[in-house]
Order: structure tokens, then C-alpha cells, then sequence
């Protein structure tokens, strides 16, 4: 749910934020456009430069060319009122305005209207130059203020914008608690999906069609896992019922091989082939039981017996197999163990880490046919506990060794690969690491770490 208040708080700090850019522009925009269409006429031609255009020559009054294109082409009339009010000149002066004003008709139109027509007055020496303009050309409103208000303006903008801030804030945390109530399902959802969870959410509100995606996408994925797991299960009792069906022949086959072998009265050259049946039935057996455990741990169907176990033990015990049983004078086993792990144990099935180390031996010797030395070594590197398995053999294939590393989803090996997959797939059972690598002096090297708490 973090990433929803993440997403709600930058949806409020953005809101916020376009609101005041809002707020800021719409004032510019209005003072700016208040001020060109205040001043347009004005600053082109104020009304005092046109009572000058109106002089006096010859006893009588005269309008410059100029001054009269300008009255002509941006207001409608003029005239020039005397200190009685009465008009001594005018220009395309209306009918309807009388020809003489009191002292208060002067002062009513002189800041408002004349007849519905907009008036700018100037003061001349011989009278009043009243201009008038066209009619719905201009509104004026006569505005009034405390001066308190004037003196208080820098205190009530800066409230006044606190104030929208607020109220923009306000509004878009109702809406994003709206959001927010619409996305938290969605986000339970999709988290539920990732934990391989049905998801039936409701399909009303904003978000509905959003939430019939991602049902529809939960019961595919449903589905797909059923589908899944049913395959999975199938292809594993199919390995298991054939594994189980080879056993059976394969017993017989190694047991007549081997009273053959040991029949004295049989010639020798006939006592090595039953031999070579006996061992050859023996390793079909070892590659039909890694197959069977392959398999069960790639899908999670082996239960591990948890129990402490003491890897300096167990490396001795497995060591000490091999030397007394399974091993000639081709191949030798060094052991080095560190004192700091004498006493260390750790959780797990002994069985399957008996067998991930005795498939690293058995590695070394099965692709070293002439014989190597096989050093194993047990250190303390908290939080792990160390054991690597190295030769000075022929080393791992560059291929090989990159697909044990960074295995593809169906690694195709032989059965070297397979016995090594099996001892990934031990020491991932067991949350370990395992790394595969060739020596720089020959051989090669498989390093597995294993957590030393674990329960």
C-alpha cells in the first residue's frame, strides 16, 4: 500500500500545485487584460492631447485635420462648454444633447455618462472640451474603498491565496481519498496475484473495468497454475511408476550378473562380461534413482527430514566410504576441515546432503579415468559454512559449466549434469548457493555454502 500513498501524496502536491499556477496565471491574465483595455484609447489618444487638437484662430475656434480623424475614427462626438455650460463649439454633436447644462449635469456626466454616451472631460483656460464616445463602447462603474482596505492589502492577498491553497488542498484530498479507496483493492489484487491467490474483486466504481481485468487475468493465471501443477504431478508419478517398473528387472539382471561372476567353473573372459553387465545395471540403477529425486526436487515434492547434522562428520563418514569401498588406487581423497567448524551444525536432511557430496566424488572419478586427486575442504564463513569439492582433472566443459551456473528451464546434460543438478537442487533446497568454476592450475571446483541457521 506504500506505493498508493505515494501515488495519492504526489496526486495532492501536483493538484495543489496547478491550482496556485492557475490562480497566479488567471491574475496576470486579468490585470494584464484590464490594463491594455483600460489604456488603449487612452495612451494612443488621451483626451488631453485632443483639446489641444481645438484652437482658436481668427476669433473663431478650429479643429486640426488630425484631431478630427481621431475623434471620427475612435469616439462619435466633441464639444467645448463655456464656465455658464453652455456649448460654444461641437462636432457630430447628437440631437438629443441639449445646447446648455447646469453646474450639476456637469458635474453628473462628467465622470459617467451623457444620454447613454461614454464622456472624458478636460479642463481648458476657456472652458470645458467634453469628448463623447460611441454608445455600449465603454461601461464605468463608479468603485469606492475604505483606504483601511488599501492599507491592508499586502495582509489580505496573501491570505486570500493561503486561503485558496487550502481549499485547493481540501478538495483534492476528498478526491484522492476517493482515488485512494478505489485503487486499495486494485493493489491487494495484484499483490494477491503475485502470491498466486484467486482474486474476485468488484467490478463497480471508477476503477470497474480496471478490477474485470485484473479478475479476468487472476483466473487465467488460476488456471495456468492448475494446468500446471496437474502436468507437473503427471510427469512426476510417470518418472516414479517408471523407475519403479525398472527396478524390479534390473535387480534380477544384476543379481544373475553377479553369480555369474562369481561362478569359479565359468571361463574368466565370461566371469568379466557378467561383471561388466553387473556394473554397467548398477549405474543404470544410480541414473534412475537421480532421475526419480531430480524430479521430485524440481517440483517441490521432496520432503526434506530436517535434523542437525555435523558436516565435519559427514564429510569424514563419506570420505571414509569411498576409501574403504568404492575407490582404487587411481584416486585419493584429501580432507581439510577448519577447526572453527568442528563444532558447527547445521538444519538438514543428511540423506540428500550425503548424496549431493558423494555425486561430487563420484563426478571427479567417473570423468577422470586416469585417476586424480580429490581434495575437499570444510570452512567457516558466517553466515554460511563452506565445503568445496575440487580435482586436479580434466575440469568441467566451458558449456557445461555455464549451464550449471545459470541453468536454462529444461537443461539438456548427460549424466554427469544430472547428478550435478541434483546437487544444485540440494543445496537450494536448503537455501544455500552453489558454484561451479574450473581451477586455474586444472581440475575443476564446486563451492556449496550453506546457511548455518536455518531452524
Amino acid at each position: 500500500m506504500k506505493s498508493v500513498m505515494r501515488i495519492i501524496s504526489r496526486y495532492l502536491v501536483s493538484a495543489v500545485g496547478v491550482a496556485l499556477i492557475l490562480l497566479a496565471v488567471n491574475f496576470v491574465v486579468f490585470f494584464i487584460y484590464m490594463f491594455q483595455l483600460n489604456s488603449i484609447e487612452q495612451v494612443e489618444y488621451p483626451v488631453s492631447q485632443i483639446a489641444e487638437g481645438l484652437t482658436v484662430q481668427n476669433g473663431a475656434y478650429q479643429l486640426s485635420d488630425t484631431t478630427e480623424k481621431i475623434i471620427e475614427g475612435n469616439y462619435q462626438w466633441a464639444m467645448l462648454l463655456d464656465d455658464a455650460g453652455k456649448v460654444i463649439w461641437s462636432l457630430n454633436l447628437p440631437a438629443e444633447i441639449p445646447q446648455k447644462f447646469t453646474v450639476p449635469e456637469v458635474a453628473s456626466f462628467s465622470r459617467w455618462y451623457l444620454d447613454d454616451y461614454p464622456v472624458y472631460v478636460w479642463r481648458r483656460p476657456d472652458g470645458l472640451f467634453v469628448l463623447g464616445g460611441r454608445v455600449d463602447s465603454v461601461w464605468k462603474y463608479n468603485i469606492e474603498y475604505q483606504m483601511v482596505v488599501f492599507d491592508k492589502i499586502f495582509i489580505w492577498i496573501p491570505l486570500v491565496l493561503l486561503i485558496n491553497t487550502l481549499l485547493a488542498f481540501a478538495i483534492a484530498l476528498v478526491f484522492g481519498l476517493r482515488l485512494y479507496h478505489s485503487l486499495k483493492p486494485l493493489a491487494g489484487g495484484i499483490r494477491d496475484m503475485s502470491e498466486k491467490k484467486a482474486v474476485k474483486l468488484s467490478t463497480k466504481g471508477l476503477l470497474g473495468e480496471l478490477a474485470a481485468g485484473i479478475n479476468k487475468a487472476s483466473a487465467h493465471l488460476v488456471e495456468q497454475d492448475i494446468a500446471l501443477d496437474k502436468r507437473d504431478n503427471a510427469r512426476t508419478k510417470w518418472i516414479a511408476a517408471i523407475s519403479h517398473d525398472i527396478r524390479t528387472p534390473l535387480s534380477l539382471v544384476m543379481g544373475y550378473a553377479s553369480e555369474l561372476e562369481s561362478n569359479a567353473e565359468l571361463p574368466t573372459a565370461e566371469r568379466e562380461q557378467a561383471g561388466i553387465i553387473r556394473r554397467q545395471s548398477q549405474r543404470i540403477k544410480t541414473l534412475v534413482s537421480d532421475l526419480n529425486l531430480a524430479s521430485k526436487l524440481e517440483y517441490d515434492m521432496q520432503p526434506l527430514r530436517l535434523s542437525p547434522v555435523s558436516l565435519p562428520g559427514l564429510v569424514r563418514k563419506i570420505s571414509a566410504d569411498f576409501l574403504n569401498g568404492m575407490m582404487d588406487e587411481r584416486y585419493t581423497i584429501d580432507v581439510e576441515i577448519d577447526e572453527n567448524t568442528q563444532d558447527e551444525t547445521i538444519t538438514g536432511d543428511e540423506e540428500l546432503l550425503t548424496r549431493a557430496v558423494s555425486n561430487l566424488i563420484t563426478n571427479s572419478m567417473q570423468h577422470n579415468p586416469k585417476g586424480c586427486t580429490i581434495q575437499i575442504n570444510l570452512v567457516k564463513e558466517a553466515p554460511f559454512i563452506s565445503l568445496s569439492v575440487m580435482d586436479d582433472g580434466i575440469g568441467f566443459a566451458e558449456e557445461q559449466c555455464l549451464n550449471l551456473n545459470q541453468p536454462t528451464e529444461d537443461p539438456d546434460l548427460p549424466y554427469s549434469g544430472l547428478g550435478l543438478t541434483i546437487v544444485r537442487q540440494i543445496v537450494h533446497a536448503h537455501g544455500g548457493k552453489v558454484k561451479f568454476s574450473n581451477r586455474t592450475t586444472g581440475g575443476c571446483e564446486v563451492l556449496l555454502s550453506l546457511p548455518l541457521d536455518m531452524g
